[in-house]
């Protein structure tokens, strides 16, 4: 059971579904109290942030997470953040993979080995009873991964993780309900932002920031007190971001370090 939460974890585990977000939401529609784990075997129409399609094929872990008025309103955009930083424990735990092989890069892709292994989406809805609904997804490659993803990709397999789709499950509600203790309704994101900056991709580093007019450059220079991006642009500028794409860039000594 979940410190602040009177429920226990419950756990539906499905076949193939449209996506595991649309059916928890559908749950808390329903008037589920909340605290429900949705899994599937496949995804038919799995999605990722932006709306963006997210491969769903056998063999990976396609998990959500039914939260029912989790904290106030003004902490909600601290969720991704706070899963982020319960999935890297989750991979953390698993036997094969090293704590220092795993990253988190803002907001919430984890890394392993640099490459993208899992994503998060989080989405929110308040019904007519006044109740606020937030799922949390949780994409994982376990076994397979995308051949034309823009970017590096990898799996748990190609890691030298053993863990079956139930035990990485297991090892993830389990990371993902400490994260949620820890943060406390949204009391205690300073212990968030420690764990995260703890396990963060890219600090002090170059970056890309796609946003959704303009694309900036500069220098991933911290995580806020609310957990937005703070970049430091080549005049000095500290700019303050709160949703983008960010891209890590090679370091200038790259190649002569190969």
């Amino acid at each position: 059971m979940r410190v602040g939460s009177p429920l226990p974890r419950r756990w539906l585990a499905l076949g193939e579904v449209g996506s595991t977000n649309s059916v928890a939401m559908d749950a808390a529609r329903a008037g589920d109290p909340g605290s429900l784990w949705i899994t599937a075997e496949r995804q038919s129409a799995g999605r990722g942030r932006r709306g963006r399609p997210w491969s769903s094929d056998t063999g990976n872990l396609y998990a959500s997470l039914l939260l029912i008025d989790p904290a106030p309103v003004a902490s909600l955009g601290q969720l991704p953040l706070v899963i982020a930083v319960g999935m890297r424990r989750a991979l953390c735990s698993l036997q094969g993979i090293d704590a220092d092989r795993v990253r988190i890069k803002w907001p919430n892709d984890l890394l392993l080995d640099g490459a993208k292994c899992a994503g998060i989406l989080v989405e929110s809805e308040r019904s007519p009873d006044g109740r606020q609904a937030v799922v949390v997804g949780c994409g994982l490659n376990v076994e397979l991964c995308p051949d034309d993803a823009p970017y590096a990709v990898t799996t748990l397999r190609r890691a030298g993780s053993a863990a079956s789709v139930r035990e990485t499950f297991l090892a993830l509600a389990d990371g993902v309900e400490w994260a949620l203790d820890l943060w406390r309704r949204g009391r205690h994101f300073s212990d968030i932002r420690e764990e995260w900056m703890a396990g963060a991709a890219g600090l002090g580093q170059t970056c890309r920031v796609n946003l959704s007019d303009r694309t900036l450059e500069g220098r991933f220079a911290d995580l806020d007190e609310s957990g937005r991006l703070v970049l430091e642009t080549q005049d000095a500028r500290r700019l303050e971001i709160s949703a983008g794409d960010v891209f890590l860039l090679p370091r200038p000594d790259a190649s002569a370090a190969q």
